[in-house]
């Protein structure tokens, strides 16, 4: 469950009139308060099974607010009194979100249809209370923005917003959702270049980085939760192969999501097969930015050297010296795929810490 900023104070000044040490998880450990706190924990299976029955381990008292889709408080000690403030504090922000729930207006009501936190029998009253069309050609825009609050974000973009029909909400502390409506002006192709003027606005006002994942295009608001899990996924898998880059297009990552649900075990064993000690010294920064650039080229020699302002001679006596020493020459098609695939696996077996 995601907490705007209005309820997350109000719980926080519940915390903050405890006289000992807490903490505020969500369903996944992460830590929601203090903000700024980065550390995930791994919640035991005990309380995910009965999350409203306070759990006494390690020192510390957990519990959930709720046994659906609960937050978790975490309490430091172990006694009955710790035990019986837990209960007090998982009840008085159970009845702040009952009150959240109850009290829904068009942006809240968007962001916990795109979460998916919307019982299917709900969609269409909630859709026809707050005016969301249930159908139409639309597609999910996730924005991250790494240095700066959602809500700043959303002010700014809701300032520009071309169309009436494009609906915002804020969907985590950095990050916005836009449900972007299809039409024959701006068709699904378009929305990389729309993305990447919305990323230039923000450089260019605030200095600011943003990454952009991009759904698939879908027809129905019920499959809005699959198509904000898409554009999330994006970024998530995008950030992996490509650093380079900031926009993902979900349709455009098939090998890279494909290559992802490979083992970090496996994906070092193949890899090693091509990166490994004796071709260490080959494989330098210099060799795989050319490499890469030829790739990114289509295989074009000619252009490959303008783009690195090299001779074309030069690129060739550096693909050749790839060739003796693996066997593959890049510039054929298949042995290109085969190099690109364990390459990117290589990419596997980085740190993943970071997910949206």
């Amino acid at each position: 469950m995601y907490l705007d900023h209005r309820v997350t104070i109000k719980i926080a000044r519940i915390l903050n009139m405890i006289d000992m040490s807490a903490l505020l998880l969500d369903n996944s450990g992460n830590v929601i308060l203090p903000e700024g706190d980065q550390r995930v924990f791994n919640l035991p299976d005990a309380i995910r099974q009965n999350p409203t029955e306070p759990l006494v381990y390690g020192g510390i008292t957990l519990i959930g607010t709720a046994d659906d889709q609960p937050v978790f408080v975490c309490l430091q000690g172990n006694s009955e009194e710790v035990k019986k403030c837990a209960l007090l504090c998982a009840e008085l922000i159970n009845m702040l979100l009952r009150e959240d729930m109850s009290q829904t207006n068009r942006e809240q009501s968007l962001r916990l249809i795109l979460r998916g936190e919307v019982e299917t029998s709900e969609f269409e009253s909630l859709a026809a209370e707050h005016d969301i069309p249930m159908h139409g050609n639309r597609c999910v825009l996730y924005f991250y923005f790494q240095d700066l609050d959602a809500e700043a974000a959303l002010q700014m973009m809701s300032d520009g917003l071309d169309s009436e029909d494009d609906l915002m909400t804020e969907v985590g502390r950095h990050s916005v959702a836009m449900l972007k409506k299809l039409s024959d002006e701006e068709p699904f192709e378009e929305m990389e270049e729309y993305a990447r003027a919305i990323e230039n606005s923000f450089l260019t006002e605030t200095g600011k980085d943003v990454f952009v994942g991009v759904s698939e295009p879908h027809e129905d608001l019920i499959n809005m939760p699959e198509a904000f899990e898409e554009a999330r996924s994006a970024i998530n898998v995008g950030r992996i192969y490509h650093s380079n880059r900031s926009i993902f297009v979900y349709r455009n990552l098939l090998l890279e999501r494909f290559l992802s649900e490979v083992s970090p075990e496996m994906s070092a064993n193949y890899n090693g097969k091509i990166f490994n000690r004796k071709t260490a010294r080959l494989f330098n920064e210099e060799m795989v930015h050319t490499i890469e650039t030829f790739f990114d080229n289509s295989l074009n020699l000619s252009e490959t050297a303008r783009k690195l302002y090299i001779h074309r001679n030069t690129l060739v006596y550096r693909l050749e010296k790839v060739q003796r020493a693996i066997g593959l020459d890049l510039r054929n098609f298949d042995d290109a795929v085969t190099f690109k695939m364990m390459m990117l696996l290589g990419k596997n077996t980085g740190n993943r810490k970071f997910r949206l």
